[in-house]
Formats: C-alpha cells, structure tokens, sequence
C-alpha cells in the first residue's frame, strides 16, 4: 500500500496553513505596530477592504488579526458600525508596569549568573548604539531600549515569557512612546540606568540589578498629567482619577 500521495496533501497544507498564518501575523504586526506608534489614533476605524487595498494581503487573516487586537484591547468593535482603535486605558498601562516591574527583578537577578561574555558584547553593541543616536531618531531609541530588555530576558532563559508579556504590555508601551514623542524626554537618564544595569550584570551584582529594576520601569504621576493633558482623546482614565 502507499502513502505517498496522501502525505503530499499533508505536505501542501501545511505549508499553505503556515503561509496563511504568516499573512495573519504580518497583519497583525503591522497593525499592531501602527497603534504603538500613534500611526492609527484612537477612534480610527479599521476597515478590511482598506487594508486588503493598502497591504496586498486577504481581508480573512486581517479580520483575523482585528481578533487577536481586539483580545489586547488595542481595538473595539461596535455593533453595527465596525472596528476603530480603542484608547489608552491608564489602568492597563499601571497593572502592566506593575507586572514587568516584578518580572524584570527576577530577570536581571538571573542575568548576573546566566549571561556569557557573548551577551554581555550584545548587550554592550544595543547600549553603544542607543548613545549613539540623536534626538531625530526616537523610534529607534525606543526601539532599542525594548531590545535591551529583550535580549536581558532571553540571556535569563524567559524569552517566551517576554512574548507573553507583549500582549499584555501594549498599553504601557503606547503610552511611553507618547510620553517620549510628547516632551523634551532627556534620554540620558534611561541611558544612564542602562549602563548602570550592564555594569550589575557584567559584576554578577545580584542587589545592585535588583534595586534598578525596580526603579527604572515606573510611571510618574508628575510626567501623566502632562502628557494626558496634550493627548486628552487619546486616554482612556479611570473614573477616580485626577490629572
């Protein structure tokens, strides 16, 4: 008996499955990315015709990747009307620095043990090119400052949980890049506690890393209300809250 043609449909649909599910997370990303970087501002309504136009690919694995948004609670959908980019919610953003915060102690405690000469050099090569940089560039900036935090959780061996973190950290990250493009944001504080992160690990100091775990992912009350104060449409705040 042979197999041979029933494995080749095997073959050719999982193949055609893998380059569907490409299309999804190119749509995905590339509307994901757009929301993070204030490209799409809050109420814009999402259409996949529109998209399908723009990008070449499929309404199906757009609408799709409008489901994996709307899980993130970067888009809504309301009845009857469609899909539009929701507001920054100021309690997702403070739950998820509050969570990351946590997360990143145990991360950078791992690094001072875990991390080879090799990562230490990749790290040194992201710090090295983010004080390269001018304030022209903030998206790569920001950019490399998640590259930084990145690679710290893949030398702890956490880098799934960094993907995981990523869903869940979609409000903190659109209201940090708003906070950088929003003010004159001096860069070499961040830069400096980047430094200071390095040098823990490259020492093994275990108390030293922690301490600037806790400190460097924080969101000021005193820098909220300026930027919620320029960006009023774009948050969306608790109801007990004062600016």
């Amino acid at each position: 008996m042979k197999f041979d043609k029933p494995w080749a449909l095997s073959e050719g649909f999982m193949e055609q499955h893998q380059h569907y599910q490409s299309l999804q997370d190119q749509a995905y990303n590339a509307l994901r990315s757009k929301i993070i970087y204030a490209e799409l501002k809050p109420g814009t309504r999402l259409s996949a015709i529109g998209l399908e136009k723009e990008t070449g690919i499929g309404r199906t694995p757009i609408r799709e990747s409008f489901v994996r948004l709307r899980e993130q609670e970067l888009v809504e959908t309301r009845p009857k009307s469609g899909t539009y980019v929701s507001r920054i919610s100021m309690e997702r953003a403070e739950n998820a620095c509050f969570l990351r915060e946590k997360l990143e102690r145990s991360v950078l405690i791992k690094c001072c043990s875990a991390a080879t000469s090799e990562q230490k050099h990749r790290l040194e090569q992201i710090l090295a090119e983010s004080e390269s940089l001018d304030h022209r560039e903030t998206r790569r900036f920001f950019d490399l400052d998640n590259l930084f935090h990145e690679t710290c959780f893949e030398i702890a061996g956490r880098h799934m949980l960094w993907d995981w973190m990523k869903s869940v950290n979609t409000h903190f990250e659109r209201y940090n890049w708003l906070r950088m493009v929003s003010q004159d944001l001096d860069w070499e504080p961040i830069r400096r506690q980047h430094r200071r992160i390095l040098e823990a690990i490259k020492k093994g100091d275990t108390d030293t890393a922690s301490y600037l775990a806790e400190t460097h992912l924080h969101l000021m009350p005193e820098e909220q209300g300026p930027v919620i104060a320029l960006h009023p449409d774009y948050f969306e705040l608790p109801k007990d809250a004062a600016i």
